[in-house]
């Protein structure tokens, strides 16, 4: 009699019934080198500068990558805030999401899903620019096709 190894099976029934399982990992916090300005203003211009390039290509979408995945970038912030006349901040989470198809040979198909982010912390004290970034991600997730 031929023995049949259940183990890729068991794993895809216990990869697409399990609920999404998210753990996580994080770089430690690092200091960006601080900047002077001549100005507050010019400070705040520095601020607006990098909100702008954090959120390009943001806007486009899932792009298509190799093999049927996607790759789309994810920027969570409230922009430039101004409190008072020396003191403004720049917080972002600049994220990419990267889904790619998989299944097995018993038929069960899936999306599994990546992220990985960086989180910038941006300070204008008067003419001085500070900053900080944590990077980190989560483990992949299993969606199941039906």
């Amino acid at each position: 009699m031929k023995r049949l190894d259940a183990s890729p099976c068991l794993l895809s029934v216990l990869v697409l019934l399990a609920p999404s399982v998210q753990a996580s990992g994080h770089l430690p916090l690092r200091q960006a080198p601080p900047e002077s300005f001549a100005s507050f203003d010019a400070c705040v211009d520095r601020l607006r500068q990098l909100h702008a390039q954090d959120k390009i290509g943001a806007d486009k979408g899932p792009q298509p990558i190799a093999n049927g995945a996607t790759r789309e970038k994810i920027v969570d912030t409230k922009g430039v805030v101004i409190e008072g006349s020396d003191a403004a901040h720049y917080n972002a989470e600049v994220g990419w999401s990267v889904r790619s198809p998989g299944g097995d040979a018993a038929g069960n198909r899936w999306i599994q899903s990546n992220y990985t982010f960086e989180r910038w912390a941006w300070t204008c004290s008067g003419t001085s620019l500070s900053g900080t970034m944590e990077g980190g991600f989560t483990s992949p997730s299993f969606e199941p096709l039906r």
